[in-house]
């Protein structure tokens, strides 16, 4: 963890996570200023664009806190040759996938994004329901399962071809990142049916956004799950094919003299 950061000097870590905060807010605040000069974007208010801002925040947020050095980026650890050093160690893989976790200084999204989702309810006109905490809780944890299933399933591409595909799960999920600050309301068909399916960048934060606030029929309402099932059970199948290809071949990075291609 980071905490020793933090103690070592906390002053200057105070800058530093005040400075992503802003960071993070100036990063999405473009598409919140066109919804507020315009009254809203495709069918929704201000402040309900606030809220899928905020939504999409404190997803990649929380992943970037807990797993943004190993386990988010999977293909870095297998391109680099450091599935070797794991071999040899006495610790299961799921342990130390968990090393390079900064729930301190690394929680500026995080913490940004539960803010302004703050802001938003307070403001929205939209009353809503007495059930919806559950199922923000519900869909954020869904939308955390597509992005860390979605960067599993392209890194085991890094088994095959580890110098093309070392930072394919990082590219990823930044691309995500920038995507999904757009809202979908309002845009023709074929725009939003990739980006719901293909490149699922609009179950990050707009079409969550839209089950919570009761704009989704009882059918739609299921869609987030079931894709988020069929792309985990994808990149397991996947990622295990693409070990035991690893486990065979092992990684050609590597030259005599022990340096890295």
């Amino acid at each position: 963890m980071d905490l020793a950061s933090l103690m070592r000097d906390g002053k200057f870590m105070a800058i530093v996570i005040t400075a992503d905060i802003v960071s993070n807010i100036s990063s999405i605040s473009g598409v919140f200023l066109l919804a507020w000069k315009f009254g809203g974007i495709g069918g929704m208010d201000r402040f309900e664009v606030l809220f899928m801002l905020a939504y999409g925040n404190i997803v990649l947020g929380f992943l970037n806190m807990m797993g943004g050095c190993n386990a988010l980026f999977p293909s870095r650890i297998i391109a680099r040759g450091q599935w070797e050093h794991m071999f040899i160690m006495p610790l299961p893989y799921t342990v130390q996938l968990t090393v390079g976790i900064f729930p301190f200084t690394g929680s500026s999204s995080f913490l940004s994004g539960i803010v302004m989702l703050w802001v938003a309810v307070c403001s929205m006109e939209t009353v809503l329901p007495w059930w919806w905490p559950g199922v923000l809780v519900l869909q954020l944890m869904i939308s955390m399962v597509i992005v860390v299933a979605l960067s599993y399933l392209l890194s085991s591409l890094a088994f095959y071809a580890p110098v093309q595909c070392e930072e394919i799960s990082g590219t990823v999920v930044y691309s995500i990142g920038h995507t999904m600050t757009f809202p979908l309301s309002g845009m023709p068909l074929y725009i939003r049916y990739p980006l719901l399916t293909i490149f699922p960048a609009g179950l990050m934060a707009w079409f969550p956004t839209m089950i919570l606030l009761g704009k989704t029929t009882t059918f739609e309402n299921f869609y987030p799950a079931i894709f988020a099932l069929m792309i985990s059970l994808s990149a397991v199948y996947f990622f295990r094919k693409g070990f035991r290809y690893y486990v065979k071949k092992g990684i050609n990075r590597y030259v005599s003299g022990g340096h890295r291609s």
